[in-house]
């Protein structure tokens, strides 16, 4: 497909008719994804949408617009005819460029609420939509690709990003007939994490003031890095694509290098954690003292284990496999990186030239993202959504969210606390009002 994909760019590079790119959300991510368009024929940036201006130039700067060659824009018809005159637009939100000629949005916002209801706009607006907003996938994704579906557009999640990473590896051996034991990714998680405050996360994830300010990084979704609530909601992302549940809620992640892996991920009567195969998991590059980082872990990468009920095949993976367990019977496939924002463009490309996604939800969730209280929660608090000083998340199978009356993190962004609640509990649907006029929860009802 990648030969196909390349020959359409230089068709469309050629015939001076570049894919058409506008992107919401112009942070690290965001500005990650611009540079990476300005390196391939075919694509162009054509608009950024950002309230933050600054954030909005550097964007346009890492695209190779130069100052003069793009316009600052606050109504559609002055964005439209920016576009048509052969300038870029810089823009304070993603309306302004409703009636633009753009074929592709690029969500990158990182605010579900927001997130949701530009990629909603934009699909109703017969553009496809590349999801970057892990958030608001997890949240109401299902309904956003049921839209795409209604439109003939497509809804994808973003090349470069982990669970698009699993899923290329999900694909290739589902391809090939092989049975997905386990599919997930790696982390750096240690024992205090869970309860992690954004004014800390920076530091404590190793950047100092000057790299903090040079990077332009969101403290609240490094934190969710942090806390683990990143890996929770992007496994759930993985698990409403393949519909793989997850084995337990919060999933094993148990401290596992790669060679631990195939032996790990099996199941219990195996000499493994799992009480069932096809499930999504993580592993822990942080070992079990709980201070030092396993070798060779994997806390930056991807992982799928595999098997095959043919021994001829199983065979062939011990012989060529390089991490197989140690009863023979599995192999880990792995990619020990993931490139944020540089991948992206692959996603642009194919859903604009190919028609094809590199991985949406199935037509219903298989798993949700479960709101947990962070502290001991009072009425009257807000909720601060997922890497907030409130709020972390936990996946599990979606009908015990419903059978539970759990919150879903999507809808703890701004939510008001109308009942006690205790730290590390889930947190009850009833015990929180959620934000007057909600986009995810209008989407979340049909």
């Amino acid at each position: 497909m990648l030969r196909l994909l390349l020959e359409r760019l230089e068709a469309r590079a050629a015939a001076g008719r570049p894919v058409m790119v506008a992107l919401a959300g112009a942070g690290r991510f965001g500005t990650s994804v611009a540079a990476q368009i300005a390196q391939i024929d075919g694509l162009q940036l054509a608009a950024v949408a950002d309230p933050n201006v600054d954030n909005g130039v550097e964007a346009l700067k890492a695209a190779d617009w130069a100052k003069g060659q793009w316009r600052q824009c606050e109504g559609a018809g002055e964005a439209r005819g920016a576009l048509e005159g052969g300038a870029a637009v810089l823009a304070p939100d993603a309306e302004v460029l409703e009636s633009a000629p753009i074929d592709v949005l690029v969500e990158a916002t990182g605010i579900p609420e927001v997130a949701a209801r530009n990629a909603w706009n934009a699909l109703r607006q017969g553009r496809h939509v590349v999801m970057v907003t892990v958030e608001a996938d997890v949240s109401c994704g299902w309904a956003l690709a049921r839209e795409a579906r209604r439109q003939g557009v497509v809804y994808s999640l973003a090349a470069g990003d982990q669970p698009v990473a699993i899923m290329e590896l999900y694909d290739w051996a589902k391809a090939l007939g092989l049975e997905v034991v386990a599919a997930g990714r790696g982390t750096r998680r240690y024992p205090a994490d869970r309860h992690g405050d954004p004014d800390r996360a920076l530091a404590r994830l190793g950047y100092d003031t000057e790299a903090t300010a040079r990077l332009r990084l969101n403290a609240q979704m490094y934190n969710s890095f942090r806390d683990g609530s990143k890996a929770q909601i992007e496994m759930c992302a993985v698990s409403n694509m393949t519909g793989l549940p997850p084995d337990r809620r919060g999933m094993h992640e148990p401290p596992a290098g790669l060679a631990a892996l195939p032996d790990l991920f099996a199941s219990a009567d195996s000499g493994g954690l799992l009480k069932s195969s096809g499930v999504v998991d993580l592993a822990n590059g942080v070992g079990p003292d709980g201070e030092s980082e396993l070798s060779e872990n994997i806390a930056d990468g991807v992982w799928v284990v595999v098997t095959s009920e043919r021994e001829h095949i199983r065979e062939d993976m011990r012989i060529h496999g390089t991490r197989v367990s140690a009863d023979g019977q599995r192999m880990a496939l792995f990619r020990e990186y993931h490139l944020c924002g540089i991948e992206t463009p692959l996603s642009i490309a194919q859903a604009a030239l190919l028609g094809a996604s590199s991985g949406l939800p199935l037509e219903t969730p298989t798993s949700e993202v479960l709101a947990y209280a962070k502290r001991d929660l009072r009425p009257g608090d807000t909720l601060d959504g997922s890497g907030g000083r409130l709020v972390y998340g936990m996946i599990d199978r979606a009908e015990t969210l419903e059978a539970e009356g759990v919150l879903p993190l999507g809808l703890s962004y701004g939510s008001r606390v109308l009942e006690p609640i205790a730290a590390d509990q889930p947190i009850p649907a009833g015990a929180v009002e959620v934000k007057d006029g909600s986009f995810v929860a209008k989407l979340r009802e049909g």
